[in-house]
């Protein structure tokens, strides 16, 4: 049988109504099934759901403030623009969470289950693309890893962070792979990296090898978003 973390999610589908309308509505703009840009009403929403606008309504109002949407003045809401300097800051703030959780767990140590499952998801024998149908059980082998690791470190206010971060960089990184499918050479030993240090129970190589995956991952996804034609189409303008 198969170790399962436990599951890094705020709610669950038996919460309340606003909880599942929150849920949905952002797992739709994470997997970019509302994309960015687009608009959208309050009754709309309520009505694909099959819900009141109350719960909807909180949803919304709690979707603003993770900034995921924007309220239009009496037009509805728009699902958040994202901007090479957002990204950034994101992905500075996912390797600084992310190399503090995986030195904790290094510290603390793992059980024998949660690390041979961590060197289980260091292979890879798909093909050499992330796009492409093997993206979503990518997306999921990764969430498992990083899971493991942020719940390892024994910080729940950690790893609730960890989990926020995570969920923007999965919006940021299905976008970046529909402009950029390649698998980067490497991927698999930067993972390995740090799964060796947090068995060997070495917090400062833990720290030291998620912070050059964390950093990769950065300039590739700011590689690939700045091949879109939108951003190199755009014109430059002189700073004031």
């Amino acid at each position: 049988m198969k170790y399962k973390p436990a599951l890094l999610l705020e709610h669950d589908a038996t919460g309340s109504m606003m909880d599942r309308a929150y849920l949905t509505l952002k797992r739709d703009i994470i997997e970019l099934e509302r994309p960015p840009g687009q608009h959208f009403t309050e009754p709309d929403v309520a009505a694909s759901m099959g819900l009141s606008k109350t719960p909807v309504r909180e949803a919304l109002a709690r979707l603003h403030r993770d900034g995921l949407v924007q309220p239009l003045p009496r037009a509805g809401y728009v699902v958040s623009s994202v901007t090479l300097g957002d990204v950034a800051n994101l992905c500075d703030m996912r390797t600084l969470l992310q190399g503090e959780a995986a030195a904790l767990t290094a510290t603390l140590g793992l059980a024998a289950a949660q690390s041979n499952r961590l060197v289980d998801l260091c292979a890879d024998d798909n093909y050499g693309q992330l796009g492409g149908p093997h993206l979503d059980a990518r997306l999921r082998e990764n969430y498992e890893f990083e899971a493991i690791i942020a719940n390892g470190s024994g910080n729940a206010r950690l790893t609730r962070s960890v989990v926020e971060v995570l969920d923007e960089i999965e919006r940021v990184v299905r976008l970046a792979v529909t402009l950029s499918p390649s698998m980067p050479e490497g991927r698999i030993g930067e993972r390995a990296a740090i799964v060796d240090a947090i068995v060997a129970r070495d917090a400062e190589a833990a720290r030291a090898a998620m912070r050059h995956r964390t950093k990769s991952a950065r300039r590739e996804i700011i590689d690939a978003l700045t091949s879109s034609d939108a951003v190199t189409s755009a014109p430059i303008l002189l700073p004031g």
